[in-house]
């Protein structure tokens, strides 16, 4: 019999791992960043773990996942967010390695497989409509980068990190979903058994900031804000891995044995302590919701599940109620501050009335399509200032059915709803399941908290929550027969998917227009402005680009400053002119442009070479420099 899947879609697979991690590294870790070495050697050690043993690998993972964002504070790093990202990069780099000599294994199938499919796929075009918004096609055709993509001054490299990487988060949970459902069972209940005890490690580094034992708090926001992180990638991630649980520890220690029984009863304080200083309100919420599913867990006996649940109730209410313990930003405190009256409204709800009309007013405007993944945060300033409000912040909506909404359109809407629809029905199966685990209920009861949690946050950009999220919806799955007659929906969910593309091209093909790359700057492909010992300047790429209006007219001086001593070949192109100057080290040329009266001229230039200062020495800047521009008024 024929494996399945073949010899080259696992070579795909491994291949795909790998780009993917050479992706996420080289966008996550800036040249010279302190925690390069560490996480690749951590992602490395994993990668070995999993191709030795695949089992071991996932489980391994499981476990560090939770606090893996620990690791990047601790070198003193700035930005977590990737560590997750790269050790399940090197999880998956090893685990596909050893999937190619697979010749036993069968996934088990779930009825959510072919919707995880699909919002995978949504999730793909999505992303790519978004990196072309941000870009336009008219700059990609001309090699152009450094568009200003809002009013704040964004640029399209910035807006398609962020995009890449919520891509990436999302991605990565979905890759996880599979690779756990090809491992089985009692594998699924090993990962959430360890993920348990890593989100404990992360609650307990979070006690342990709060009385000063850690200083690992990189970012002065949550200073100021006196919320902790723990080990997870920020403390709004923290309160909902905590919140997540929380259910699954009490199932555990209402009706597991040995061992694992008496350590999730020893984690449930501190999975509150973890929640309570996060200052996570939707982790709250999340609680909430998920203890209230697991008091209907028909595995765990009603008596013991009624004392489980009401024990974690009370540890929950203790942190909700916690006051004047020093932590201004601890739950209880930004929970009290809903309903008082002497905080600001904007801020007892984190402005998010006036997100969520940002959000629909998106959807009006790109209906069928959205706008692309991840592309709400870097638009707000722009929907903020046509409103006269001052546009000084990007952020995620609040709510991730209404991003999806925005981002992706009806379409994407529409399948995102049915991938909530199955999932909440995957959950209410295993929580009605008497032949389960007592692991899996407390998965479905944590899966509906978390899909719960999702209206008031878009919590799953989170690696480490995309990847717990997942894992939950693996868990709790059932499984499902292969049946010829249950093939329409899927048909079904690859039209819906197939208009979504087209109508994602037709939305692309309008960035043809250079009135749209230019939309928020006359100027493509030139850095920020620098100072130099004549005057402020701005460097150049190896290409970039002017764009006049209607009678304008603009003096350009181009100087080339360059440690390789070596020429330069400018060119220049405008509408059929053509122009081409050779520049010697420290030489330039002073252009006049001007643009006829009737309509607006793009001037677009070229560089025969440009240079890196990191790549030549004596710098860390790591940027692609040109020629120095000084923008001047004509005359």
């Amino acid at each position: 019999m024929a494996r399945r899947p073949g010899l080259l879609f696992r070579l795909a697979g491994l291949a795909a791992a790998a780009v993917a991690y050479a992706a996420i590294f080289s966008i996550g870790f800036p040249p010279g960043a302190r925690d390069r070495l560490p996480v690749l050697v951590l992602s490395g050690a994993l990668a070995l773990v999993a191709a030795w043993d695949r089992r071991t690998g996932l489980l391994a993972f499981s476990f560090a996942m939770p606090f893996a964002s620990l690791g990047d504070r601790l070198v003193g790093g700035v930005d977590a967010i990737a560590w997750p990202l790269l050790l399940f990069l090197g999880l998956a780099g090893g685990w596909t390695f050893r999937f190619l000599y697979d010749f036993e294994s069968r996934p088990d199938r779930s009825r959510a497989d072919g919707v995880v499919r699909l919002m995978l796929g949504l999730w793909t075009l999505s992303t790519g409509l978004a990196i072309v918004r941000a870009r336009t096609l008219w700059a990609i055709l001309r090699g152009l980068t450094l568009r200003v993509v809002n009013v704040q001054g964004t640029i399209d490299t910035a807006a398609i990190r962020a995009t890449v990487l919520s891509f990436a988060a999302l991605a990565a949970g979905a890759a996880f979903f599979f690779l756990l459902r090809r491992e089985g069972r009692g594998a699924r209940e090993d990962a959430l058994f360890a993920v348990l005890l890593g989100t404990t490690i992360s609650s307990a580094v979070a006690v342990a900031q709060r009385f000063g034992l850690l200083a690992t708090e990189t970012r002065r926001f949550w200073q100021f804000a006196g919320r902790f992180s723990g080990g997870a990638v920020d403390p709004n991630a923290l309160g909902i891995l905590a919140g997540a649980v929380l259910p699954v520890a009490v199932a555990i220690a209402a009706a597991g044995t040995g061992l694992r029984r008496h350590a999730a009863a020893a984690a449930l304080p501190v999975l509150a302590a973890g929640l309570l200083l996060s200052g996570s309100r939707s982790g709250v919420g999340l609680v909430v919701v998920g203890l209230a599913a697991a008091a209907c867990a028909r595995i765990v006996p009603a008596r013991r599940r009624a004392v489980a649940v009401l024990a974690a109730a009370c540890l929950v209410a203790a942190a909700v109620l916690v006051r004047g313990s020093g932590s201004r930003g601890n739950v209880g405190v930004r929970l009290a501050e809903l309903f008082d009256e002497r905080v600001p409204a904007e801020r007892r709800v984190s402005s998010r009335p006036l997100l969520w009309r940002s959000a629909w007013r998106i959807f009006e405007s790109n209906p069928l399509e959205g706008t692309g993944l991840g592309a709400f945060a870097w638009r707000l300033p722009n929907l903020l200032a046509d409103e006269g409000r001052p546009a000084k912040f990007m952020d995620n909506p609040g709510n991730a059915y209404l991003q999806a909404l925005a981002e992706t359109g009806a379409i994407g809407g529409a399948l995102t709803l049915v991938f909530v629809a199955v999932l909440v029905r995957e959950a209410a199966r295993a929580l009605r399941d008497r032949t389960g685990s007592p692991a899996t209920a407390g998965a479905g009861a944590s899966l509906l908290g978390l899909l719960a949690a999702l209206a008031t946050g878009s919590h799953w950009f989170a690696p480490d929550v995309a990847l717990l999220f997942f894992l939950m919806a693996a868990a709790s799955a059932g499984g499902a027969p292969e049946r010829a007659a249950a093939r329409w929906p899927a048909r079904v969910g690859v039209g819906a998917l197939a208009l979504y593309a087209a109508a994602a091209a037709v939305s692309a093909r309008s960035t043809l227009d250079p009135a749209e790359a230019f939309r928020y700057s006359r100027d493509i492909g030139f850095h920020g402005v620098e100072q130099g010992s004549d005057g402020p300047f701005r460097w150049t790429a190896r290409r970039f680009a002017v764009r006049l209006a209607p009678g304008e007219r603009l003096r350009l001086r181009l100087v080339h400053v360059t440690p390789e001593r070596r020429p330069v070949v400018l060119t220049a192109r405008a509408g059929a002119e053509r122009f081409s100057r050779t520049l010697p080290p420290g030489d330039g040329i002073t252009l006049a442009l001007s643009a006829p009266a009737g309509a607006a001229e793009v001037v677009v230039f070229g560089l025969s070479r440009s240079f890196v200062p990191r790549r030549v020495g004596g710098s860390g800047d790591s940027r692609e420099l040109g020629v120095a521009a000084i923008f001047a008024d004509p005359g």
